[in-house]
């Protein structure tokens, strides 16, 4: 019987070693935390978590954006998100370093995240069926490769440029730009290559069937 008695107490020793071993795991690894971004510098973000910790403080991070070179998020001081961790280092993929992470070396809790922003109740859609770009200062659309194209759309107008082909609207009207000559359409006047459509004149008139020389 002592035996037995103590075997049961080895058996539950080793069940609470086995349970505590398995919490530290835990807490080794990444955590999924719902966080705001503080700043904003480049393609990586400081964030805030919003959870309470207490007894402990969670610290501010800057982890990058969950987001491809194609398409950058604007993103801006208090959006909201979650961080997702990697399951080891990703130094090397974002440009922090150039060493490649070894297979089983967990990072610790705070040090392989990301942040992928979560849109807010609030903010709903303008269409709900339409794809919607936009930002505090419109969207670049543009090519990366082969002949230059692009659409620019920000607080001043928008402007469609190919090659030297382009098309600009604005506060002022209209400019077409088109093998180096612009026309200009604007509530008060058009312009072709500088000259006023409403006022300019011809030269070498005369009276009959003789056609007229250029604008001038």
């Amino acid at each position: 019987m002592p035996n037995q008695h103590n075997k049961l107490w080895a058996q539950k020793s080793l069940n609470q070693l086995a349970v505590q071993r398995a919490k530290e795991a835990i807490q080794q690894l990444g955590h999924a935390l719902p966080c705001r971004v503080v700043a904003v510098s480049g393609s990586q973000v400081t964030v805030a978590f919003e959870v309470d910790s207490s007894p402990w403080t969670l610290p501010q991070i800057t982890i990058p954006k969950a987001e491809s070179p194609w398409i950058r998020m604007p993103t801006q001081i208090g959006d909201t998100g979650i961080t997702v961790p990697a399951d080891t280092y990703i130094s090397n993929i974002v440009g922090n370093s150039t060493a490649l992470p070894k297979i089983g070396v967990i990072p610790g809790n705070l040090s392989a995240l990301v942040f992928l922003p979560v849109s807010k109740s609030i903010s709903a859609p303008q269409d709900q069926n339409a794809a919607i770009v936009q930002g505090p200062n419109g969207f670049i659309g543009q090519t990366t490769t082969g002949s230059s194209s692009s659409v620019i759309t920000d607080t001043s107008g928008t402007t469609i440029t190919f090659g030297t082909t382009s098309l600009k609207i604005d506060a002022t009207g209209v400019t077409i730009t088109v093998g180096g000559i612009s026309y200009t359409f604007t509530p008060a006047a058009a312009t072709f290559n500088g000259i006023d459509f409403n006022t300019h004149v011809h030269g070498g008139v005369t009276t009959g069937a003789s056609n007229t020389t250029g604008p001038i």
